[in-house]
């Protein structure tokens, strides 16, 4: 009921309002407030009259109030508030219609509210999730792409530095290896073969531009005796001299090489006189008779003995140019050294004290005019001898004793050669066996065999009957060979050397090092030992290319199963370098020179050889 007010706001009548509840369910079903909504009619003082909800319609006992709502005074508003005491939230919202005596309550718990919202921010959410992965997805494939692409970028440029760097390698190394090979360690002069080449090329051109090329000879008087007396190092340093001299006498365009041992050969090149020969001879002559001061220690004397041959009066070819320099060479010795000599004709066909030697060879072979001496190979692991290397002397009944270097071209030449060898052979196998005679300790005696008798298909055989007439076994030989051997008898090389080898003889490569392709004779040919060219020896202790080269030959003889010999071991520092780097055996005159049988019988007797 709600009172009807006069004109003086007293109270004139009562008018009584009548809520159709059908009206209030059926607006409860039509509005869409969720399963927790509500809708309730609360009079003034907060007493609830009726309520629709899920369940249906309910009308409330007096008393029942919702206690949140019963101090509102505003005629609307709104609240968030546990209001029906379910541990809920709900949003309610009020509103008293004008001056009615009661108000429509509208209630909705929070979370079916939140519900819609929620589902949506979900799906906001997932979706942004999703296209957040692609994106990521997409940046890490572009990323990655470009990495990889950097990556490769990165790689190619190392591979084409790394590639540019070996390249470079390769050419030092190639060049290098043109220098050792057309090149004499010791001097850093062409050697040989280089020679041979360069002088066939200037030949050539000395034939268009109609110019005087003179060609000379040269070797040092008496240079074996300061060999022998003062050893290989001071030998070495004389060498080193006198072409440190050379060069400053000639011309750059003139060509100066070590042939081998105290030979040297000179070419000058585009006289304008033949007469311009002789005073270059004779200022070379000047220079090197002057004496060599402080050669570690000793001041020598030296001369040259010089051949000079003219192109082309005295030949038109290098071979003959090379025999007629050599004719006259010999001809300055004969005329009394210290002296150069132009070629003359009737030095030919050969020279006189050459010829004589050459006739003579075959009876010194049958006669026993020939001795051996042997060098030891000591062990650095204990410094015992393991073996000997018998070097061949020619005691000359007039001429008193020769060495090889002047008489085994002789015997090659002449054929000889392969009486020689045998000769060799046997007198290894005698003093073997007089050795055992003796009681003394044998070790392996090793010898030189050239190139002509690898070509001798009936060495091995020869050999074989050797070992059986003097019974030995064939271990206690040893045959050593040079690359020039194989160079010029390759294929048959390989048959005779493994024949030896069936005998239990065991094959060394001598000079190794100094040639240009020795790593294919080690691969193919039954090689037991590799002997370190004594050149890489000598500087070991000042060279880091010569140390560098001789660790090499030591790690890859060792990684075939071979042994190392180094020779020409002179000084001690020589030796401890090589016992560090590994080295099996040393062969110089550090231990030893090369000495008769009864001082190698002593030799062979001592407990050791380990320096004091």
């Amino acid at each position: 009921m709600v009172p009807v007010l006069g004109p003086s706001d007293r109270p004139s009548g009562v008018l009584l309002v009548v809520l159709d509840l059908g009206y209030f369910l059926q607006l409860y079903h039509h509005i869409d407030i969720g399963r927790t909504g509500r809708i309730q009619v609360l009079r003034l003082d907060g007493q609830i009259v009726a309520e629709a909800r899920q369940e249906g319609l309910v009308l409330q006992k007096p008393g029942a109030g919702n206690p949140y709502l019963q101090s509102v005074t505003q005629a609307q508003g709104a609240v968030e508030a546990d209001l029906y005491r379910d541990g809920r939230h709900h949003l309610s919202s009020y509103q008293q219609p004008h001056q009615m005596p009661f108000r429509v309550v509208v209630s909705r718990e929070r979370g079916d509210i939140l519900a819609v919202h929620q589902a949506t921010r979900e799906r906001f959410l997932g979706v942004l999730s999703l296209v957040s992965a692609l994106f990521l997805g997409a940046t890490f494939w572009v990323t990655q792409g470009i990495r990889r692409q950097g990556r490769y970028a990165t790689a190619l440029a190392q591979a084409d530095q790394d590639n540019r760097a070996l390249i470079t390698q390769l050419e030092e190394e190639k060049r290098r290896a043109f220098v050792m090979a057309a090149h004499d360690p010791l001097t850093g002069l062409p050697n040989r073969r280089m020679f041979n080449e360069l002088l066939s090329s200037h030949l050539q051109q000395a034939k268009r531009n109609r110019k005087h090329y003179a060609l000379m000879y040269m070797d040092l008087d008496h240079f074996k005796q300061v060999n022998d007396t003062l050893g290989h190092h001071v030998g070495d340093l004389l060498l080193q001299a006198v072409s440190s001299r050379l060069r400053a006498i000639l011309r750059e365009s003139d060509l100066i090489a070590r042939l081998g041992g105290d030979e040297f050969a000179i070419l000058l090149t585009a006289l304008e006189r033949a007469d311009d020969a002789a005073v270059v001879a004779a200022k070379i002559v000047s220079e090197l008779c002057k004496p060599y001061l402080d050669l570690d220690g000793h001041d020598i004397q030296a001369s040259p003995s010089i051949g000079v041959a003219l192109f082309p009066r005295d030949g038109h070819d290098t071979d003959a140019l090379c025999r007629n320099a050599d004719a006259a060479m010999y001809q300055s010795k004969r005329a009394g050294r210290g002296r150069y000599t132009f070629y003359d004709a009737s030095l030919n066909p050969a020279d006189a004290r050459l010829f004589n030697l050459a006739q003579r060879l075959p009876r010194a072979i049958a006669e026993d005019e020939l001795v051996l001496h042997f060098q030891p190979k000591v062990n650095l692991s204990d410094y015992q001898i393991s073996g000997f290397e018998a070097l061949v002397r020619w005691q000359h009944p007039e001429l008193g004793l020769i060495y090889p270097n002047d008489f085994i071209p002789l015997a090659e030449r002449t054929g000889a050669i392969l009486e020689l060898g045998d000769w060799v052979a046997e007198a290894c196998c005698r003093q073997l066996a007089s050795w055992r005679e003796e009681g003394q300790r044998l070790v392996p005696i090793a010898f030189n065999v050239s190139a002509i008798q690898l070509h001798d298909s009936e060495l091995p055989d020869r050999i074989a009957q050797l070992l059986a007439r003097y019974q030995l076994d064939g271990t206690l030989l040893q045959v050593e060979i040079t690359e020039t051997c194989l160079v010029e008898s390759m294929d048959v090389a390989n048959t005779v050397l493994n024949q030896l080898e069936q005998l239990g003889i065991h094959i060394a490569l001598d000079d190794y090092g100094s040639g240009f392709s020795s790593l294919a004779y080690v691969r193919t040919l039954p090689i037991h030992c590799l002997k370190i060219d004594r050149g890489f020896i000598h500087d070991i202790r000042n060279s880091p290319d010569d140390a560098v080269i001789v660790s090499s030959i030591i790690t890859l003889a060792h990684n075939l199963k071979m042994c190392v010999v180094a020779e020409g071991v002179e000084l001690v520092d020589q030796l401890v370098h090589l016992k560090t780097a590994g080295c099996d055996q040393v062969q110089g005159y550090f231990f030893s020179r090369p000495v008769p049988a009864d001082q190698a019988s002593e030799l062979l007797s001592r407990p050791s050889l380990a320096p004091t």
